[in-house]
């Protein structure tokens, strides 16, 4: 039997030891990811969405375009069709860091005359229909409207609202993020590029709106989507293909009145 020298002995022993530590590293080291929280996991989203520029945001202006379900507009008579259309829309949106938002339908020969735009104030939905004021009865949709807009990531991470991670689907991380007993937003995470996926809110335990956002472009200093497409309790609203966005103009709080058309 052949003995090895010093130095094959030494190359062996070493060998060994190279496989024995990455037999070590791989069985009881995690990927670092496996282990995130859902506040973290968010944290490095909105690292990913734009850092500190993403959470200095005070107020959002987006400019779109695309094909919204005829049966947003009850009684439309240009579409007999109800909810079996979809009208061909400009849309402005506005959010702010109140959490209040304003939808605005330029005026389209479709929709008749008079105004017409969607706003959640903070506590009670309405606007104008055609030029015809409205206000929403039950809120909740409403409110799981704004729920969707910017400032609920930075809230998450503030610690201002509770966030739990959930069971991975796929590619995807998920976190639900809770306002109170009724009402949860839940992020889709993409797992290679920590960008968001989908969004849904939840009331009383059930999906009430879904929004699915992808071909993700830079917007100043931030990566944002440029496709949204939203489904309200689980059927079509809204496909929509993002224009342009405005993360500096302040948007005046009499935007976000029901009455009043600044």
């Amino acid at each position: 039997m052949l003995r090895p020298t010093g130095k094959r002995a030494l190359l062996l022993a070493f060998c060994c030891l190279a496989a024995l530590a990455l037999i070590i590293t791989t069985t009881t080291v995690p990927n670092a990811a496996a282990d995130f929280t859902g506040r973290e996991i968010l944290s490095v989203a909105r690292i990913a969405h734009g850092g500190a520029d993403y959470a200095g945001l005070q107020n959002v202006t987006v400019q779109a375009s695309g094909f919204v379900n005829a049966a947003a507009f009850g009684g439309l008579a240009a579409n007999p069709l109800g909810a079996m259309a979809e009208i061909k829309l400009r849309i402005t949106d506005y959010q702010d860091k109140q959490m209040r938002r304003r939808l605005d339908v330029a005026p389209t020969a479709a929709l008749g005359p008079g105004p017409t735009y969607l706003v959640f104030t903070g506590a009670q939905g309405g606007g104008m229909m055609f030029g015809n004021e409205f206000r929403v009865r039950e809120t909740a949709v409403s409110r799981h409207w704004a729920m969707m807009g910017f400032d609920t990531l930075n809230r998450a991470i503030e610690g201002q609202l509770v966030s739990a991670r959930q069971s991975d689907d796929g590619g995807d991380y998920v976190v639900e993020v809770k306002f109170n007993s009724e009402d949860t937003v839940r992020y889709w995470i993409n797992k290679q590029s920590f960008l968001i996926d989908k969004i849904t809110t939840r009331y009383r335990s059930q999906v009430l709106i879904e929004e699915q956002r992808s071909e993700y472009r830079r917007a100043d200093c931030m990566m944002l989507p440029f496709h949204i497409m939203t489904r309200l309790q689980g059927q079509p609203f809204a496909d929509l293909a993002i224009d342009s966005y405005d993360l500096k103009s302040n948007v005046p709080a009499s935007r976000f009145t029901i009455s009043a058309t600044p």
